[in-house]
């Protein structure tokens, strides 16, 4: 025998046995790791189907922060529109709270006004929330009605409970004016435990025990009807009235287990208010009219931000003051002309005071006779884009990123570190006594961003596709690479014109920069299906008049440049006195699967809905061959009447353009490219010419009077068309899933579906059956969850777990037609969440692993 060729045999053998033991046990770790740490929206895998989140962080007001005062000092965030977090510290990555309820829970996404934390009751945290309160019949439809609810986890934050505030039909507005100004409204007694505060934008203060009824605090506060701007000019409710503002206890007037004596509580139009009985009677001691923010230090000084948003210094002092022995005393970093929106002192060291102003942190160890100033410095570049400014940003911050502070809290686990919201995210320094203290973004895992679509290109990976487009308010969009990925840049249109009416803001201007610097949404974005380096966006800027924003690229979303014109009329004023020059804003967009240069465009104002063959070089009007007589009153100032020859306007799709509604849809098997789909609300369009005119299919038997159809075209079949009805948010019964077989001429309803509010295709087994995902109800079931169909809705499996996951405000559903068990859903405030299997996430593991 040859001992040396055995040997050597043998230690081969040993080798390849030790690497099959190494590789399993390290495909076991990536697995176990990957589900531990990358899971948070769904934490355990429905039939092998895990979700997250894109990564994005940014974009989406956290109007708030607290910390709780005694270890583990858990730092919770509200937002106004995505929920409420926790912060994991040992992990540096925020746990979003609020995912287990449905768009209807809240009306939508989850905004939450005020959080507050129990300093008795370890882990207990309260929230208040806009919530549905009880159901109605409204001519035949069930509906929800809501009001503000404090809702409490005894768990930091896994459950919730309500507390029944909702049953007194308070008014909440965690998205309206003074958000991130104002607060915390919410507030629990620092030695009474389960004893909590809420100040109310326009009900007044209220107070809870923990264990019997919400009950009205008087005293002698004044009457919230009472306040200035309490009623608008009509007569109307005034929603964004800042109203009683936040409440405040001095901890050292009190004793354990009883309620603390001296609380105030700030009025907007009426001053600083105090207790010294527990809230039995109240004085006012003024201050300044409209208080914003207050916080009690530990030797009993109250720290007071003054002021009103509006033209500066016009509707009232601005001002940071403090109230000590009876008298208040201008402590002002930079003078009157600023909003102080947060102030926040050290525990157990009443000298040490914080204050922000826009982009400026103030820190004052003497109790506010002398500040020292820093200028945050929060984006990616500077204004010439050359040099790098915060290593933490992404690379898609500008410098915006830097203003409109909203919170600041010194952790009282570690005062050298203090807690920065503003409207991007959460930063935070480690070392506020430095010379000049570093401030970092801490945004792993806070998606707040408010999504309104999300495209898939079928371009090969391995030929440079991106794992997804997006379509956004805020900030208009991002080509995602990789999904587990920040962008390092957001959609950046090249050549889109100003609005004229604002020159004075951009007077060298004739074409807004890149990168785009101002805050703007794109409501749709489509793409060439047969050529998927083409798509195109439009949308509208959010503050500059809502001035249209829009764009086409040709290579799979690396560049964009805005279409050479937008469709325009002439139409009249509604007195008929004059015409005026009408653009198309917002709305939907739909692009030819094989021919790019021919699109369809339905605005949500201005112009009705046109067609493009070159490009956005010219529009035409879009032409109804089935259109009604000329009205027998005719009128030629009557915008409709000149248009009763035109494809009619769609409701939904002109409310606002902050709704999308997916009204438009593009056949992704014509081979000539020129079907396009559209409805209008009650009638089913369909063009066989590029959108040049247009045919009546089905008009009836369609659910009425919702603001979010969705037309979903099949990506294998011609002809075959799919539309989905979502609930409205105060609606409680869903409507069912219709299909049509012969291009929009007849629908049907799917028997095997109960519900659906949103379906897509993705890969299938074969090209010509793709797989099937639909948002609703199969079997009689009573929550939502996604579904998928691997037989065209025969039969559905289930792959999300409705009771931890409910999608709220989810906008829109997009398949990828380049990989089986991918989909993904767009969502309000909360950013685009990831369904998908283990087997797509080879690629996302390394990534993480060299991160």
């Amino acid at each position: 025998m040859d001992t040396s060729n055995f040997i050597r045999t043998f230690l081969y053998s040993l080798r390849r046995i030790s690497f099959l033991f190494l590789s399993i046990f390290t495909a076991l770790i990536l697995i176990t790791w990957n589900n531990s740490i990358l899971l948070s929206a769904s934490s355990n895998p429905i039939n092998n189907f895990h979700w997250r989140s894109v990564n994005i962080q940014g974009m989406g007001y956290v109007t708030g922060l607290v910390v709780s005062p005694s270890a583990p000092y858990d730092v919770y965030i509200r937002t106004d529109v995505g929920g409420a977090y926790r912060f994991n510290r040992d992990k540096n990555r925020w746990l979003p709270l609020m995912d287990m309820f449905d768009t209807s829970f809240s009306g939508g996404g989850v905004g939450v006004e005020s959080v507050a934390i129990d300093p008795q009751k370890n882990g207990r945290v309260y929230a208040a929330i806009n919530r549905r309160s009880r159901t109605f019949d409204d001519n035949g439809k069930l509906k929800y009605k809501y009001s503000g609810e404090v809702i409490v986890s005894d768990n930091r934050g896994k459950t919730w409970r309500p507390s029944n505030l909702g049953s007194k039909n308070i008014f909440v507005g965690p998205n309206e004016a003074y958000r991130s100004d104002t607060g915390e409204r919410l507030v629990a007694d620092p030695n009474q435990e389960g004893l909590v505060y809420f100040a109310s934008r326009r009900d007044g203060l209220w107070r809870w025990d923990g264990k019997s009824d919400w009950q009205q605090v008087s005293g002698g506060l004044p009457d919230p009807s009472s306040l200035p701007k309490y009623k608008k000019s009509n007569g109307k409710i005034n929603k964004k009235i800042p109203g009683f503002t936040f409440v405040a206890f001095d901890k050292s007037t009190g004793a354990p287990n009883q309620p603390t004596q001296t609380i105030y509580v700030g009025v907007h139009g009426s001053g600083m208010w105090q207790s010294r009985d527990a809230g039995k009677s109240w004085n006012n001691i003024v201050g300044e009219k409209n208080p914003l923010r207050g916080v009690v230090a530990s030797d009993g000084t109250l720290y007071v931000s003054f002021g009103s948003r509006g033209k500066k210094g016009k509707k009232s002092p601005r001002s940071l003051k403090k109230y000590q022995q009876g008298k208040w005393t201008d402590i002002s970093p930079d003078g009157n002309d600023k909003v102080y929106s947060s102030v926040t002192v050290q525990a157990n060291q009443p000298n040490i005071v914080m204050a922000v102003s826009g982009k400026y942190v103030y820190r004052s160890e003497d109790s506010g006779r002398n500040w020292r100033k820093q200028t945050m410095e929060m984006s990616a570049k500077n204004k010439s884009l050359t040099q790098d400014v915060n290593t933490s940003a992404p690379g898609y911050y500008h410098e915006d990123a830097s203003s409109g502070a909203a919170a600041i809290f010194i952790d009282p686990g570690n005062p050298k570190q203090v807690w920065w919201t503003n409207g991007w995210g959460v930063a935070r320094t480690d070392d506020v006594t430095a010379s000049n203290p570093d401030y970092k973004w801490l945004m792993e895992n806070l998606e707040e961003l408010d999504a309104n679509m999300v495209r898939v290109p079928p371009k090969p990976k391995d030929e440079g596709g991106a794992d997804l487009l997006s379509a956004v308010h805020d900030t208009i969009g991002f080509r995602h690479v990789e999904r587990y990925q920040v962008p390092n840049s957001k959609i950046n249109p090249i050549n889109l014109p100003i609005n004229p009416d604002f020159k004075w803001a951009n007077p060298k201007w004739q074409h807004y920069p890149i990168p785009f610097p101002h805050v703007a949404g794109a409501t749709a974005m489509d793409y060439a299906y047969k050529k998927p380096d083409y798509a195109a966006f439009v949308g509208f800027h959010q503050w500059q008049g809502n001035w249209p924003v829009h764009g086409i690229t040709n290579d799979n979303g690396k560049t964009w440049t805005a279409f050479a014109s937008v469709p325009e009329e002439n139409l009249w004023k509604s007195d008929g006195s004059e015409q005026y020059k009408a653009f198309a804003i917002g709305g939907q967009i739909a692009m030819s699967p094989t021919n790019p240069q021919n699109m369809v465009w339905t605005p949500t104002w201005g112009t009705w809905p046109h067609y493009t063959k070159d490009g956005g070089r010219t529009w035409e009007l879009a032409f109804n061959f089935d259109h009604p007589p000329r009205p027998d009153d005719y009128d030629p100032k009557n915008n409709d009447h000149a248009h009763y020859e035109a494809l009619p306007k769609a409701w939904s799709n002109t409310i606002s353009p902050w709704l999308s509604s997916y009204i438009l849809a593009a056949d992704r098997q014509d081979p000539k490219g020129e079907t396009f789909y559209y409805f209008n609300g009650s009638t089913f369009f369909y063009s066989n010419d590029g959108g040049s005119n247009w045919r009546k299919g089905a008009d009836s038997g369609f659910p009425n009077w919702l603001i979010r159809p969705t037309i979903v075209s099949n990506p294998t079949q011609q002809g075959d068309v799919w539309m989905s009805f979502a609930r409205n948010p105060e609606d409680v019964n869903g409507n069912k899933l219709y299909h049509s077989s012969d291009g929009g001429r007849t629908f049907n309803t799917v028997s095997s579906v109960d519900t659906c509010e949103f379906i897509t295709f993705g890969k299938g087994k074969s090209d010509k059956q793709p797989y099937m995902y639909i948002f609703g109800r199969v079997n009689g079931a009573t929550k939502d969850a996604i579904y998928k169909s691997e037989n065209m809705g025969k039969t559905w499996i289930r792959i999300s777990d409705p009771e931890r996951l409910q999608f709220p405000g989810l906008t829109w559903l997009e398949g990828d037609m380049r990989t089986p068990n991918l989909v993904y859903a767009a969502l309000t405030g909360r950013g685009i969440m990831i369904g998908e299997t283990l087997s797509c996430q080879p690629q996302e593991l390394s990534l993480y692993l060299h991160r």
